[in-house]
């Protein structure tokens, strides 16, 4: 995969949570708007939008997720809001750290990756099935008989 190679979204990352699934495809296009940049003189000003709205959305998408975490009782939800934080740290220092554009881009591609692919695949996934065992906890709940 190359540094200019998007990420794509792909509905296997749905969790089936409407304002977050709609939050998650958001954030594939704010990454992927990095890797369309080509080095100019004008491109700092670009990348420095990008990563703050990349920034403030994903702040914006974990909280909404925490908030949807504490109504529904998740158990892992502390753990859960650290890995947030670990992520939320790792964007903060790409933005800080002044450096080449094809740098940027290739460290974005290892956030997208972590941030968003696997992420949303090992650990949000866990608040759908989370949801799905509730469900089931309901449906097969003979103690009102």
């Amino acid at each position: 995969m190359s540094i200019s190679e998007k990420v794509h979204w792909d509905n296997r990352y749905k969790l089936g949570i409407s304002n977050i699934d709609t939050q998650h495809k958001k954030l594939f296009e704010l990454v992927n708007r990095l890797f369309v940049l080509e080095d100019s003189a004008n491109v700092k000003e670009a990348l420095r939008e990008i990563l703050y709205e990349f920034s403030d959305y994903m702040k914006t998408n974990f909280s909404d997720e925490e908030e949807y975490m504490s109504l529904i009782d998740f158990p892992e939800l502390q753990e859960h809001k650290k890995l947030h934080q670990e992520i939320v740290d790792t964007i903060a220092q790409i933005i800080s750290t002044p450096t080449k554009l094809n740098i940027i881009k290739s460290k974005m591609k290892v956030v997208a990756k972590r941030a968003l692919i696997d992420h949303i695949m090992n650990e949000d996934t866990k608040i759908k099935i989370f949801l799905l065992e509730k469900e089931m906890e309901n449906v097969f709940d003979i103690s009102d008989i």
